[in-house]
């Protein structure tokens, strides 16, 4: 691995950035093949996460990765020694694994908030909800700053999708952390998603009743 990052040329931001996507990419695939060993599946949890890797990745990942509606596809965004170290076939499909890392983070701190009251994945509770809603976006802050500031692109370079309905249009800069935008369309998806999520973990929960 470390053969392969030097063959790219990465300096120190981007070394460290292409380990912490691979990561965050493989831990929930190391994840599933330790619960799966261990007969410890919690299958609503399961369809729960393989539900958002689907969303996530149709959702925004897919187009943001190649720009297919208006905007620049992710190799015009970012540095050669990059995309040498996370190719572009294959950056939709890291991104998306880890976000279902970050979805999956979330439901563990709901159901650890909950671990003595009633299970918040029978029906909505607001408290879950924003939960969820608050790490999201707490996550998505975090990494639009300090993550993926140099490859998001600016207004007209992003494409539409899905879930970033306003695309490039207007995405008004929110705030900035040492100096790096944090934008409005790159916290929507986040947004948008957190309902999906929340309610999909409810249904499959009374399917299975095993959260």
């Amino acid at each position: 691995m470390n053969e392969f990052l030097n063959f790219c040329n990465l300096n120190n931001f981007e070394y460290w950035l292409v380990i912490r996507l691979y990561f965050a990419a493989i831990f929930p695939i190391f994840l599933t093949i330790y619960y799966f060993f261990r007969g410890n599946i919690s299958y609503s949890k399961a369809y729960t996460l393989i539900s958002s890797f689907f969303i996530v990745a149709l959702g925004w990942e897919i187009w943001m990765t190649y720009g297919l509606a208006g905007g620049l596809p992710v190799d015009e965004r970012r540095s050669v020694m990059l995309t040498c170290a996370i190719p572009v076939n294959i950056n939709w499909l890291l991104n998306s694994l880890a976000d279902v890392l970050i979805v999956w983070i979330g439901l563990f701190f709901v159901k650890t908030y909950y671990k003595n009251k009633k299970s918040p994945f029978i029906k909505w509770e607001w408290g879950a909800f924003f939960i969820l809603l608050i790490w999201f976006i707490v996550q998505n802050i975090y990494v639009e700053a300090f993550f993926y500031h140099l490859q998001l692109g600016s207004n007209g370079d992003l494409s539409w999708a899905p879930l970033q309905p306003l695309g490039s249009w207007y995405n008004p800069t929110l705030f900035k952390i040492l100096g790096n935008p944090i934008t409005f369309q790159t916290q929507s998806c986040w947004i948008i998603i957190t309902p999906i999520i929340y309610y999909l973990s409810i249904y499959f929960n009374r399917i299975q009743k095993d959260f």
